[in-house]
């Protein structure tokens, strides 16, 4: 983050929308303007990003932000994270590498991710590199892009839920309960109860959940429960793991936080929502410290795996700490050496060509959708062609998966190759499309080409892979796909 600029912070985690201004000068980052919460009622995906507009545009435009950058605190459900180990690698193979790896991980393919990674601890002696990866759609990140800037704002940064959390408790000034302890952050995010596991203070687990308001607190105490087998070593008998719970004082008041096992022992911290509040209030007493947490970790953060920059300053390279240290340091040596007006000047120059960039970019965001929709059409003609030509296999698959999926089943891909099938999507009950699919032979060789994945929505994400058996061709009989 430069010197002497405000960065604005978006978090539209839930059902609501919360916005940081914050302003870095040489005595650390602070509270620009008031922050601002607004609840986002729209039930589809278009209405809530319209409310999410215009509500970040009244923001921009009551405090004079035109122009200023801004960073997107990426709400936990839309994440997925991995660790990942690797041989010894060059650091120029290293992200194809990491692309090939999420192809197995994520439920999406890595052409449509953003991702980023962190080198994880290695204290086991080896020369292997292990590696946080973490991820989001692409689309999704996109769609926020151009909210972003036709609210005259820049997004410069996307930074994961549990990172921006990370950030935020280093800024408001909390150390872990001991060196190498965990740390479990938990706050009401929008109507879900959102769970981010620290250990020495980088995030190695990050998960929401909806849930009645009455439930939040066991459910976040599941949630911490969840997330430590995959991301911690446990200790063997007698050894204790240091470890503190960051919670609303209403979630305490219900001691669902104090069972012990595994060797590892909960302290509730009471005095960080207090430390929290007295960072997050400018003017006015803020009513939640929780609802705007994310939002002021993502734009007050510095070392942080960030969706926008993939390769940036931490991205786990070995020489990038180093880069990271002498360019803080020269900019600040630039800073105190400068006289404060030539420093302002080029601030306000630097406003003006955002706001600049900002002006452009719907335009450049409609010559892109003007491309995609030629692309589309595109393909519909040649499927067009294809069909004329006696060649509509492809329809007799798509139609053969729609009669056999069940209902409440959505598509999001489907791969066609010489009859061989591969698609993916959503469903209340993805194991029941396995017999569905094998039942007439139309379909053979079925398998999940992934583990199903429960989202947040009750909602089952798949992938499946198959080869499609025309009529005239009978395949095997029910049962005959593995």
């Amino acid at each position: 983050m430069s010197v002497l600029q405000t960065v604005v912070g978006i978090d539209p985690s839930g059902n609501r929308l919360a916005l940081v201004a914050v302003r870095t000068a040489l005595g650390g980052p602070s509270l620009a303007v008031q922050p601002a919460v607004s609840p986002l009622r729209g039930e589809r995906d278009s209405a809530i990003m319209e409310e999410a507009e215009a509500a970040l545009s009244d923001f921009v435009a009551r405090h004079g932000l035109a122009g200023s950058p801004a960073r997107l605190c990426v709400p936990a459900r839309h994440v997925y994270i991995a660790h990942v180990v690797f041989p010894q690698l060059k650091e120029k193979d290293l992200r194809q590498a990491l692309a090939l790896e999420l192809e197995r991980l994520f439920p999406l393919p890595a052409a449509r991710l953003r991702f980023a990674w962190r080198a994880a601890g290695n204290g086991r002696g080896d020369r292997k590199i292990r590696l946080i990866v973490a991820a989001a759609a692409s689309d999704y990140l996109d769609r926020w892009q151009e909210c972003v800037s036709r609210a005259g704002l820049v997004l410069s940064g996307a930074i994961p839920a549990g990172w921006a959390l990370s950030s935020a408790c280093e800024v408001i000034g909390h150390a872990p309960a001991a060196p190498g302890g965990l740390t479990a952050v938990l706050r009401n995010a929008g109507g879900l109860v959102e769970c981010t596991v620290l250990s020495r203070g980088e995030p190695v687990f990050s998960a929401s959940r909806s849930c009645d308001p009455d439930a939040m607190p066991a459910q976040a105490a599941a949630l911490v429960e969840e997330g430590l087998p995959d991301t911690v070593a446990r200790p063997g008998d007698g050894e204790e793991v240091p470890a503190e719970i960051l919670a609303p004082a209403s979630w305490r008041e219900e001691n669902a936080f104090h069972a012990d096992g595994d060797g590892i022992r909960w302290k509730v911290n009471e005095g960080f929502e207090a430390s929290a509040r007295k960072a997050l209030s400018r003017v006015d007493e803020i009513r939640d410290p929780w609802e705007v947490l994310g939002a002021f970790g993502a734009a007050a953060g510095e070392a942080t795996i960030d969706l926008l920059k993939p390769e940036s300053a931490d991205g786990g390279f070995p020489w990038a700490e180093a880069v990271a240290g002498i360019l803080g340091g020269a900019a600040l040596l630039l800073a105190i050496a400068w006289p404060a007006t030539v420093a302002w000047k080029t601030g306000a120059e630097m406003r003006r060509l955002d706001a600049r960039i900002a002006s452009l970019q719907p335009a450049v965001a409609q010559v892109q959708d003007d491309l995609d929709e030629l692309r589309d059409m595109e393909e519909k003609v040649a499927l067009l062609r294809d069909v004329g030509a006696g060649r509509a296999e492809p329809l007799d698959i798509l139609r053969a998966l729609t009669e056999r999926l069940p209902s409440g089943t959505w598509l999001t891909g489907l791969r066609v190759e010489n009859r061989k099938v591969e698609f993916d999507g959503f469903s209340p009950a993805a194991s029941d499309i396995f017999p569905l699919l094998t039942r007439d032979g139309r379909f053979r060789g079925v398998e999940f080409a992934a583990p199903i994945i429960r989202q947040g929505d009750n909602q089952e994400r798949f992938q499946i892979r198959a080869e499609f058996v025309p009529a005239s061709q009978p395949g095997p009989g029910p049962g005959g796909g593995r």
